[in-house]
């Protein structure tokens, strides 16, 4: 017989049937919610936890010279990484990677257990592996080996046009010259993958949701050929002639085209521990006073205003000219008589180009400086570009146009000279030169994605300066001191060629006067009737002059050209007449002036620098090296005879001595 429950038990049974129902129903609204009402509110909030989104790098764009030689290029790499709480034994490991890696075993076995005591998750143990090693390490299968895929920037002609290509630093980002100049077109855009992860936030699922955007490859004009000889052949002179520092230029006067720029010293932007100093590009970012090539453009602006003739006369003060109570000096001893235009520029006439400057007067000279191009930037796509210096009239002293007249109280930098002498070579127009030709897609073959030129710029047309009258007695002016002037060691054979020289004496601050060490330069074009090329070169610091150290650079790094990019010889070929003799000692590769070369220019010789009394120093016993790098810093000429050392001089030590006057040595065994 079955009990009767008793009616309390029943009682409770119910209030808990009861609550249960409510606790049922109550989850059920809860749940719906959550998972109707809510739905997406917690949706959101999951993939919040589990995606994350991770950019994806977009491909950096190539730099090509202009024959499409790779100048610059990214490369996949790996990098292998550990989990060194995952090691399941430290020395084995250690042990293993070194060997594989070419690492220090005992160095990698340290670093491991460091991490490890550290309880670290994470260890970059090498990076920039090769396709070995990287195969080596995948056939282990071992689960606590990871590997990171990224890209590295590539310079595979290493210190070749360093200065034009710049660098990148840790983030990928263009950090000078055209990588940085031209960021935007090379950076391309990154892309973006939405990875599920774990709840150690490991990913095992991506989707991609942005595909990245490669960069786009940048063609430049230079030609890598001409480009590697003009840096030979300009660290060869600054070190053969003990100067400081060297820069050049070749481009093409009609389009602006830059051939080849060179800095020197220079660095291997592969390297990312190269010093700020070596990365100057000197040929834009550095300016200085241009000295007598700057007599070009003064003459040039007389000619075209019509107040001298090339056949026009002056009197050039027998080598002392007084000028508003300055007293100014040519550097030959007794200076110059009656000289034409003509040879005034050939013979580089400080007199004769200052009096050549009055003509035009201080507002006419100033504007045809401007219009030149000087004071105002090139707009390479090349950052930290100078504008040079060229003073407002309101700054001019009353004699400030003697000293602008010959290149001084103006600052200019290299590819301001090509821009302006490329006046001249190409008919009388102001063209900026250019580095870039086109941007094109990745991979198409250099197929133009658009022009980096003024041709796609109507308001930058090159603008008409000097007549064609002008032009053609300018360059007959110009091949005159190749010719018979001051710049005969910049005679190439086969080829007619004009140019100037220049050796601007540089001015110490700190002691406030002039030194006797030069800018020595040299700026011209080849051929005359038809230039195909402007070359300008300049090596600062120097202790000789434009013509006999700046001119062989002009005259070796331009045949280069010539031959490489295969312009035609205007002229029979004959010998080249060679005014610099090499002494014959074995100590001595110091090149002296020829007693038939012309003396050169000296800008800036007023009574400030030329009064100062001088003796002669002692150089017996000493080596004719020895005497020439002291000679120079002293402003003093050698007439050296036999070889060893020096055994009796005239004047003897201690005696009186002018300014450039040369000392008769004797050398023996």
């Amino acid at each position: 017989m079955v009990q009767p429950i008793h009616p309390a038990v029943e009682r409770r049974a119910r209030w808990l049937l009861r609550l249960l129902i409510l606790w049922g129903i109550a989850v059920s609204a809860k749940l719906f919610y959550i998972q109707i009402v809510k739905h997406d509110f917690y949706a959101e909030l999951a993939d919040q936890q589990q995606t994350r989104l991770v950019e994806i790098p977009a491909h950096r764009g190539t730099i090509y010279d202009r024959n499409g030689h790779v100048l610059a290029i990214s490369i996949p790499v790996e990098t292998l990484v550990v989990n060194p709480a995952k090691l399941p034994n430290v020395e084995i490991a250690a042990a293993l990677l070194s060997e594989i890696l070419s690492l220090n075993q005992q160095d990698l076995l340290s670093e491991l257990q460091k991490k490890v005591a550290e309880k670290r998750g994470y260890y970059k143990v090498a990076e920039r592996l090769t396709q070995d090693q990287v195969k080596r390490l995948k056939s282990l299968h071992l689960g606590w080996i990871q590997f990171e895929s990224s890209s590295m920037r590539v310079y595979p002609n290493d210190q070749l046009a360093a200065h034009i290509l710049g660098g990148v630093d840790f983030e990928k980002h263009g950090n000078g010259g055209i990588e940085q100049g031209h960021e935007d077109d090379l950076s391309g855009r990154p892309g973006y993958a939405s990875m599920v992860t774990d709840v150690r936030h490991r990913g095992f699922e991506s989707n991609v949701e942005v595909e990245p955007v490669p960069g786009n490859d940048v063609h430049l004009t230079i030609d890598y050929r001409v480009q590697y000889e003009l840096e030979k052949l300009l660290a060869e002179s600054v070190v053969a002639n003990h100067c400081w520092t060297g820069r050049g230029m070749i481009m093409d006067p009609n389009t602006g085209e830059i051939i080849a720029m060179a800095s020197y010293p220079t660095y291997n932007p592969n390297d990312k521990t190269a010093n700020l100093e070596v990365r100057q590009n000197l040929a834009t970012q550095s300016a200085i006073e241009p000295g007598s090539v700057f007599k070009v453009f003064t003459l040039a602006g007389a000619i075209q205003e019509k107040t001298v003739k090339p056949t026009t006369g002056f009197h050039c003060g027998n080598g002392r000219f007084n000028l508003f109570g300055r007293v100014i000096h040519d550097s030959t001893k007794n200076g110059y008589g009656y000289l034409s235009v003509d040879d005034i520029l050939a013979k580089s006439s400080n007199i004769g180009a200052i009096q050549v400057g009055l003509t035009l007067g201080d507002k006419r000279l100033f504007d045809y400086i401007r219009l030149f191009g000087f004071g105002s930037r090139t707009d390479l796509p090349l950052p930290g570009e100078s504008t040079g210096r060229v003073l407002r009239l309101s700054k001019w002293s009353k004699s400030s146009i003697g000293s602008v007249a010959m290149g001084h109280e103006v600052m200019t930098t290299t590819a301001q000279l090509g821009q302006a002498v490329s006046v001249i070579a190409n008919g009388g127009k102001l063209i900026k030169p250019r580095l870039v030709s086109n941007v094109s897609m990745p991979g198409t073959n250099g197929l133009q994605l658009r022009r980096t030129s003024y041709e796609s710029v109507p308001d930058q047309e090159p603008k008409q300066i000097l007549s064609p009258e002008t032009i053609v007695q300018m360059r007959k002016m110009m091949e005159h001191v190749v010719l018979a002037g001051t710049g005969k060691t910049a005679k190439i054979p086969g080829y007619s060629v004009g140019g100037k020289t220049g050796s601007a004496q540089i001015y110490d601050p700190k002691s406030k006067q002039y030194l006797h060490k030069y800018h020595a330069s040299f700026m011209g074009f080849t051929p005359v009737n038809n230039p195909r090329l402007v070359t300008v070169i300049t090596l600062n610091g120097s202790h000789l002059y434009g013509g006999v150290v700046a001119a062989p650079v002009f005259r070796d790094a331009t045949s280069a050209a010539l031959r490489i990019l295969n312009i035609p010889k205007d002229l029979p070929d004959e010998p080249s007449a060679m005014p610099v003799t090499e002494v014959a000692v074995s100590d001595a590769s110091f090149p002296l002036l020829s007693e038939e070369k012309p003396v050169e220019e000296v800008e800036n010789l007023d009574d400030t620098t030329t009064k100062a009394s001088l003796v002669t120093p002692n150089f017996m016993g000493m080596t004719l090296r020895a005497v020439l790098e002291q000679a120079g810093d002293k402003g003093l000429r050698i007439d050296p005879s036999g070889s060893g050392l020096v055994r009796a001089q005239s004047p003897e030590p201690g005696q009186p001595i002018a300014y450039r006057q040369k000392i008769k040595l004797r050398l023996g065994r």
